[in-house]
């Protein structure tokens, strides 16, 4: 998988914007690629569009946000003062993605109770069996709107949007953590934390590049560095190697 990068010195004006995009297309057609985006185009959506509409990604920082649940877990737990051990999580999650699977095992094994909240329970029944019989864990799969999220501490919303997700009893005080999509608004009487997006650090050393690394942001440039497709263990081990840490939750 190669990444593209795109920082032009000119002004990308509409007309550009399809020159650009038109171009990428020809490099696809010999090759698998993604896109990053310099911070001063990250809002041209113009040329987003553009490169959208020939099927080719646009790096945008949410493929990486996946394989941090852990390390989110944790700095919100330090940041509250509180023990893993005491939390109560919950999963909204529609899609079967073998990523979030793996983090819901491994996070079992870390916190208080955990919860999938689900319009699609069939999907995710064999995971409730898996945790208890392989490791005596016992978790709940439902899809009750009125209690599924009733005593939750922390909600990792996967891929609920808005229109589904105001229909659940959230917890006025709960943290709720948007990793596919950015989720402004949960609920008029929601008082607790919103998180959408996250800073990292990394080992800079590995990836010496000081011309992308004033131009694009942290997150887009390092997800630039290691996008492809492997296994869950496999990234999170490149990202312990890279010592990348979350510094901030926004």
């Amino acid at each position: 998988m190669k990444t593209v990068y795109i920082n032009p010195k000119k002004e990308v004006t509409k007309r550009r914007s399809k020159r650009i995009a038109k171009k990428l297309y020809k490099i696809s057609k010999k090759e698998d690629i993604v896109v990053a985006l310099s911070k001063n185009l990250r809002k041209q959506e113009d040329l987003k569009n553009e490169i959208r509409e020939y099927g080719i990604k646009i790096l945008n920082g949410r493929w990486l946000f996946k394989f941090l649940l852990c390390d989110v877990l944790e700095f919100i737990c330090k940041k509250e003062n509180r023990r893993i051990e005491t939390i109560n999580i919950a999963f909204l999650i529609n899609s079967n993605d073998d990523i979030i699977i793996a983090q819901i095992i491994r996070i079992a094994k870390m916190v208080k109770n955990v919860r999938i909240i689900s319009q699609n329970i069939s999907r995710f029944s064999y995971l409730e069996n898996l945790l208890y019989e392989k490791y005596g864990i016992a978790i709940q799969v439902t899809n009750n709107k009125l209690k599924s999220l009733n005593n939750i501490d922390i909600i990792i919303n996967y891929d609920f949007k808005y229109d589904v997700i105001k229909e659940y009893n959230i917890g006025c005080f709960a943290t709720i953590v948007n990793i596919k999509q950015e989720l402004e608004k949960v609920k008029n009487n929601f008082e607790g934390n919103n998180i959408n997006y996250y800073e990292i650090e990394y080992n800079k050393e590995n990836y010496a590049d000081m011309e992308n690394d004033l131009c694009f942001e942290p997150n887009i440039l390092y997800e630039s560095y290691i996008y492809r497709r492997d296994t869950y263990s496999n990234i999170y081990d490149k990202l312990m190697a890279d010592n990348v840490k979350i510094v901030n939750l926004l």
